[in-house]
């Protein structure tokens, strides 16, 4: 008797992006793990993404297509949870890849383990995602708690995005992503986690992140980019209230998050935003010793004590790294 293999509903906003689109369902449909439906959810596209869509339903009927008024990411995922059938939810954009073995790699994981979430590294590219033979990493199952505390301290290059992970559809049962706001990912995904009792974590790239100038990151920083230090900040009080065990390393991220903010806005000026400015030097100052915890990055560190000399300095530094981590990439 053939083993019963769970659904996994493959949820993808879409708006405006034309030229990637085929792509990202062609990277679906090339999954070694055949047991699943994608869902394109088209966010008032302009650009003739809606229109590819039905197209792409046409072609294989396993692609289910919604369309419906722009209303951004957040809000284009909780349509498709509506609308998903699936034991498993998986989070996919419509500019990025999947690598061929990712689903069959984390349902297996979560099967293997009676896992509510496997979680598995996240890969950068720009043009062609280069394959990595050899990957070291493995497996490791989790706490709650320690998984928690590895998405805080960034461990391994697992973080808070909820790309490159596999969810059990219970865990979003009671939660939706925050309409309307940025970096929802980051709003929300520590509630979700909370809800695991087991997690598993696979140290392979089992997702393709597409690096391209008009992603958030890459934009000028505006006003409406400061949300991030609200969420930050809440996140940080939330699991300081609900699991105080990990404070710190919410803290920590917090402040790493703020350094980073700082960063963009300096990239506009030294002058834009002063009271955001203070607001971000003012946590660093008070929670400048977190850099020297054990679990600490020594990069970390060094952003703190050139920021506590100046400015200019920590302006510099910070450069200099993100020109070392590109030319990586």
């Amino acid at each position: 008797m053939e083993e019963r293999k769970p659904l996994v509903s493959v949820i993808v906003p879409v708006y405006n992006v034309y030229p990637y689109l085929r792509d990202c369902v062609q990277s679906v449909q090339a999954q070694s793990y055949q047991n699943w439906e994608l869902l394109l959810v088209d966010d008032g596209s302009t650009d003739g993404s809606g229109k590819l869509c039905d197209e792409l339903a046409v072609e294989d009927g396993r692609i289910r297509v919604f369309h419906k008024p722009n209303g951004g990411l957040s809000d284009a995922r909780n349509h498709g949870m509506h609308h998903a059938r699936g034991e498993y939810f998986c989070f996919l954009d419509s500019d990025d890849l999947l690598p061929e073995n990712a689903l069959e790699k984390l349902v297996g994981l979560c099967e293997q383990h009676r896992a509510d979430v496997a979680m598995g590294q996240l890969l950068q590219f720009e043009t062609e995602p280069r394959r990595q033979t050899g990957t070291a990493g493995g497996t490791e199952i989790l706490t709650v708690q320690d998984a928690i505390r590895g998405m805080l301290l960034r461990k391994g290059k697992i973080g808070h995005t909820a790309c490159a992970k596999l969810f059990r559809r219970e865990l979003w049962a009671e939660l939706r992503f925050p309409k309307g706001m940025l970096y929802e990912d980051y709003a929300v995904i520590y509630k979700v986690m909370q809800g695991c009792r087991t997690v598993v974590a696979d140290y392979e790239p089992l997702y393709y992140y597409r690096m391209r100038g008009g992603s958030i990151m890459h934009e000028p920083i505006q006003e409406k980019n400061l949300v991030l230090l609200d969420i930050a900040q809440d996140v940080t009080r939330h699991l300081s209230r609900t699991m105080p065990e990990v404070r710190e390393e919410a803290e920590y991220l917090q402040l790493v998050t703020y350094l980073k903010t700082l960063k963009r806005i300096l990239n506009s000026g030294f002058d834009c935003y002063p009271e955001a400015q203070e607001q971000i030097l003012r946590f660093v100052r008070e929670h400048r010793d977190l850099t020297r915890r054990s679990w600490a990055k020594r990069a970390d560190r060094i952003k703190v004590e050139t920021l506590m000399k100046g400015r200019g300095l920590f302006y510099l530094i910070y450069t200099l790294a993100e020109m070392k981590n590109n030319h990586a990439v």
